[in-house]
């Protein structure tokens, strides 16, 4: 199917073609942007016959260990955490973020008369709408939405940068974005304030959103190019319905996600600009004016004109890597079909944070005034992705920086799906060698990582603007987990190692028996034995050690005040599922090749599992190199892990 861009129709941008990758790898370019600021169908075993192969080389990543031939034989201490008071997450500036009274009655009234249909939420709805509404410890009152919102500043916002908090409003933002702000942000309450509080906010969070998807497609704003706020609060609740809900949300979340993309696509949002820069449509005429629209308002006639269309055009920008990261990262981690590619992102990379923190046009000008007096231009994302591929210093922002990763993981998943269909055409010979990008990736993998901390510590981001102190936890202790899912990434799936480990039902389709037929022959014999399997085994094994066993002297450690790893309480988006993953990975590799324990501890309580974890670990996990797995024993101790 043709999209549509700014150069007029293309091919699909999920054909990943040799021209492709040619300008990937090789010198050409695209032109440096403008903006400103800067397998077999019916079978669960499709697309991973690639993972299990090896590959030439490997490079010397974080850990120091001697490179083994592929194809033979055989951070930062945790900061304490701050209390969940206003003054303390909100900076001055940022107070009207918080909503009034007014505010409030008006999303109770969205809520009293469209969030009523007979859902498997029925319960929740009864128990939520009993009660007195304006008590300070019902879920509805004024107070609880303060927190949550609240809580969505602090913990959630310095992961997904999307909105523009100098200039948010809570009282003028429209009522279905502010509900998926509410939505998350109660969702990620701190253990501080409860047991009976966090899970009457978790509940919330399903009530809300269970009904918030069907608005938003009612609302007129949803139409082709829709606008900017629309794209935002689809993809804020599909990040809350794919990361902090139930089964059946994360189902729907998968299933529309094509949907968001495809809106994407009927506007401009990919390629950088906003509805505002897209002609009137004439069926808006019948459908009547949205409430923020000012046909006769000049674009750029004041500096705060101006500075307003920079921020709905960076804030475009940002929406769609946003929506890139997610595409990718949920491929790489949740066996999704991925449906965004690199060369589709002809964007600039976002702007310096210092910009997107400035609190008036007057302090923006001033920055880039700076900016471009030191040399600093924009650099577009495939020159940013290129550049990391060949070792280069790129210089972005931490939500650029992850959106690279994601380009590298994008990269990887294609390529591992062109290897796959060379397999099963049996056309190697026509079609070129399989295995041989894995290599350069691997490297790319440790120079992004490299270069992460070399730009951290010479920003020193805790200066860098306001508030930054309280992201700096999630900048970097995000960092280390995309780093170790890519290592594991390249060399087994994760729905590969599910069907292995005996997942009776995944992606919403039974596992068939030739499933685990395949699964089996795979791990066993085209996996596990090889160096590829003790790679992606070697980083599982580092994380899962940094983070359940943060006394070691490890630079990753849990979050603070924690005495053991709680996922319910881990407020970063991909970590618990990585830690997931990479415990699917040692247990693999270990039952593949050691088999079951021949006499399994009693492990009855928590204590004793968790001793033993901490002996597995510490004696597997403690190893120096892919190498040393070769010869150990008791791979498969891992039943306390």
């Amino acid at each position: 199917m043709p999209y549509w861009n700014a150069d007029g129709y293309s091919h699909s941008p999920r054909t990943t073609t040799e021209d492709f990758m040619r300008l990937l790898f090789n010198e050409s370019s695209y032109p440096q942007s403008s903006s400103p600021g800067g397998p077999r169908q019916g079978s669960m075993s499709f697309g991973s016959t690639a993972f299990m192969e090896d590959y030439d080389s490997f490079s010397r990543g974080p850990y120091a260990f001697s490179h083994e031939p592929m194809n033979g034989h055989g951070g930062q201490n945790t900061p304490q955490q701050h209390p969940m008071a206003l003054n303390n997450i909100l900076d001055p500036v940022s107070l009207h973020a918080i909503p009034s009274d007014e505010k409030r009655k008006d999303i109770l009234k969205l809520i009293q008369t469209c969030f009523i249909d007979a859902a498997p939420v029925l319960k929740q709805m009864k128990a939520l709408l009993d009660g007195d509404w304006d008590a300070e410890g019902h879920v509805l009152s004024l107070r609880s939405m303060q927190l949550y919102i609240r809580s969505y500043w602090y913990h959630f916002h310095p992961q997904m940068p999307i909105l523009h908090k100098p200039t948010f409003s809570a009282d003028k933002a429209q009522n279905l974005l502010l509900i998926a702000v509410i939505a998350i942000g109660a969702s990620c309450l701190d253990k501080m304030h409860g047991v009976d509080a966090t899970e009457a906010g978790a509940e919330l969070s399903n009530f809300l959103a269970w009904h918030l998807r069907g608005e938003i497609f009612k609302h007129s704003d949803f139409l082709p190019p829709a606008k900017l706020w629309i794209f935002q609060t689809l993809l804020l609740l599909e990040v809350y319905e794919k990361m902090y809900s139930t089964r059946t949300l994360h189902e729907r979340a998968h299933i529309h996600h094509g949907t968001t993309l495809t809106l994407m696509r009927r506007g401009s949002s990919l390629i950088g600009r906003s509805a505002l820069d897209s002609p009137p449509d004439s069926r808006n005429e019948h459908i009547g004016p949205s409430a923020d629209d000012d046909p006769s308002a000049p674009v750029s006639s004041t500096p705060e004109q101006w500075w307003n269309h920079w921020i709905t055009n960076e804030a475009t920008r940002r929406v769609a890597f946003a929506a890139y990261i997610i595409d990718s990262i949920h491929a790489t981690m949740f066996g999704h079909q991925a449906t965004m590619v690199a060369h589709e992102m002809k964007l600039a990379l976002p702007c310096d944070e210092q910009l997107w923190s400035a609190t008036s046009s007057a302090e923006v000008a001033k920055i880039e005034a700076n900016l471009r007096a030191e040399g600093v231009r924009s650099m577009t994302f495939f020159d940013g992705l290129k550049n990391t591929l060949k070792g280069k210093a790129v210089r972005t922002n931490p939500f650029g920086r992850t959106a690279i990763m994601a380009g590298l993981l994008s990269v990887t998943w294609h390529m591992n799906q062109r290897d796959v269909q060379i397999h099963h055409l049996g056309a190697l010979k026509v079609l070129g060698g399989k295995d041989v990008w894995r290599g350069p990736l691997t490297k790319a993998f440790d120079s992004w990582k490299q270069d992460f901390d070399s730009s951290m510590s010479k920003e020193n981001i805790s200066l860098s603007y306001p508030a930054a102190k309280f992201d700096e936890e999630n900048i970097f202790e995000s960092r280390t987990v995309l780093h170790h899912l890519s290592h594991m990434a390249m060399h087994v799936d994760v729905v590969t190692c599910q069907i292995f480990a005996g997942a009776e039902r995944l992606l919403g389709r039974t596992t068939l028996q030739s499933d685990y037929e395949i699964a089996q022959k795979r791990i066993r014999q085209n996996w596990a034995p090889k160096p590829s399997a003790r790679h992606a085994t070697f980083y599982a094994l580092k994380f899962l050690t940094q983070v359940l066993l943060p006394d070691s002297g490890n630079s990753y450690a849990s979050p603070a005040g924690f005495t053991t790893y709680s996922a319910r309480d881990d407020f970063l988006l991909n970590r618990p599922w990585v830690l997931y993953y990479a415990m699917l990975v040692v247990w693999s590799y270990g039952y593949a090749l050691d088999g079951p324990l021949k006499n399994p501890p009693t492990l009855s309580t928590l204590e004793e599992q968790t001793a033993d974890m901490k002996r597995y670990l510490s004696r597997v996990g403690g190893i120096q190199a892919p190498l040393d797995l070769g010869n150990m024993k008791d791979r498969n101790a891992c039943l306390g892990l």
